[in-house]
């Protein structure tokens, strides 16, 4: 072989011998301007999965009330944890603040609230000894090398890399002197510098977003959504009053489905079907946006479930009467004018239905008893179109006649006897007592055939004569 030959193929080695990961040329911002530094070249910023808590129901005496506990050290993780980022290789960067240990508490007294307090109270104790940073790193896991940093403000951060191939000792100490060269602290002056992350977040007095969409057409998307989902929580307040203050509830937006996959998948979630749900044990509904008025659609139905979550402290709900409701907002007719939304009978739910009442009337008695799990397997179509069925007949056809009065009032029974710390069973036995002696295949039918159409209106009317008499 000639040389000629050669020596492109020996250029091609050295090529590849330095392919290592790499820092980015410049310093960009990270969180909220109060840091700054050189992240991995090429890279995104990946999204943190919340902590998962497990609900529990305590009784004490005639009191009973659920209760999330969470482990301590997933709550002490999402607060030290600062910025995680991955570059096209699969290498990653981890920052963190190691400002405490992780707090020994009851399991009981495990709540979020008792967790951020505590920990708050041993961070203005934290004094960055070697022994508590020794201590520190045991209970963070390292899982490649890092190093401690201690910036101008008297923090201690821990840089640390986890890389796809194996690096040399050699070169992954560059890149973390490279790291704490280009680390700052306090940064004034960084108008203009980039931010490391694309995730940014938008809230009102109810909602929360957090997106990584494009700032620009994003924000008008988050906006909107915003807007739209005040007017959706004033209808589900219209027929589900909350029993107690709900906080400011938490809407996770993906750009991409892969993300979302992604981010699913690191919280050990293994779906490859859904574009968004509602995840009670992390107080998160998650949507996907890459088809913007299907995420629309989605969070109509999904935020439902979070909203009953937090307006009656239950998650153990009748299926008939979660998703039921949850099917029920998923057609609504948005008034900008009022902010306001108005229930509609149409949408698949309701042609499905419009195909064969009888079969769906006849359905309702199996669905009102039927457990979770039943209710997502089989036929599970059915199970969701019959649940629409029975909340659209007591939440609208009820009011269409007085001979169906004795519905009215079967979903604030519910909701009561839910109140009051009966299983959901036993809740709905207590509600469907009113009207025991009834055929509801028959009078469902009737009010289908005959009294459909004013039901869009019937109730508003009846609550305004209402209002006139008094």
């Amino acid at each position: 072989m000639s040389k000629a030959l050669l020596l492109p193929i020996a250029l091609f080695a050295a090529f590849s011998a330095t392919a290592l990961p790499r820092l980015k040329m410049s310093p960009e911002v990270i969180v909220d301007g109060a840091l700054k530094g050189k992240v991995l070249d090429n890279s995104r910023g990946i999204p943190s999965a919340t902590p998962q808590g497990a609900t529990y129901r305590v009784t004490r005496g005639t009191e009973s009330k659920e209760i999330k506990i969470f482990e301590p050290v997933d709550i002490w993780r999402q607060r030290a944890e600062i910025g995680t980022w991955e570059d096209r290789e699969g290498n990653v960067m981890k920052l963190a603040r190691a400002v405490s240990l992780v707090p020994e508490m009851d399991r009981f007294e495990c709540t979020r609230e008792a967790l951020e307090k505590k920990l708050a109270e041993m961070e203005r104790a934290f004094t960055g000894s070697d022994a508590e940073l020794a201590a520190w790193k045991e209970s963070w896991g390292v899982k490649g090398p890092g190093k401690f940093i201690k910036t101008t403000d008297g923090v201690t951060y821990w840089i640390e890399f986890r890389f796809k191939e194996q690096v040399k000792s050699s070169d992954a100490e560059k890149l973390l002197r490279a790291f704490e060269r280009s680390f700052a602290a306090n940064t004034r002056g960084t108008y203009g510098v980039k931010k490391t992350s694309k995730w940014w977040e938008m809230k009102d007095g109810k909602y929360r977003f957090l997106t990584d969409l494009p700032s620009g057409r994003g924000s008008r998307f988050i906006k909107d959504a915003l807007t739209y989902m005040g007017a959706l929580r004033k209808g589900f307040e219209f027929y589900i009053p909350p029993s107690r203050d709900i906080s400011t509830c938490t809407v996770r937006i993906f750009s991409k489905i892969g993300e979302y996959r992604e981010y699913r998948s690191s919280t050990g979630a293994e779906d490859s079907w859904s574009c968004g749900l509602w995840d009670p044990s992390r107080d998160e509904l998650l949507i996907v946006a890459e088809d913007q008025k299907r995420a629309m659609a989605t969070m109509r139905h999904e935020s439902f479930h979070q909203y009953l979550h937090y307006a009656t402290g239950r998650g153990d709900h009748a299926m008939w009467f979660n998703e039921g409701h949850a099917t029920f907002f998923e057609n609504v007719r948005y008034n900008s004018s009022k902010n306001s939304v108005s229930v509609l009978d149409t949408g698949n739910r309701s042609e499905w239905v419009a195909r064969d009442p009888v079969r769906y009337a006849r359905q309702i008695k199996a669905v009102l008893k039927m457990p979770r799990e039943r209710f997502y397997s089989g036929e599970v179509n059915d199970h969701y179109v019959t649940a629409w069925a029975i909340i659209y007949f007591l939440e609208r056809g009820a009011y269409t006649s007085d001979e169906f009065k004795d519905y009215r009032g079967i979903p604030a029974a519910y909701l009561k006897a839910m109140d009051e710390g009966l299983s959901a069973d036993d809740a709905t036995d207590r509600a469907w007592a009113a009207v025991e002696s009834r055929d509801v295949a028959a009078d469902f039918l009737k009010f289908w055939n005959s009294k459909r159409k004013a039901s869009l209106y019937a109730r508003e009317k009846l609550m305004e004569n209402n209002r006139k008499r008094r």
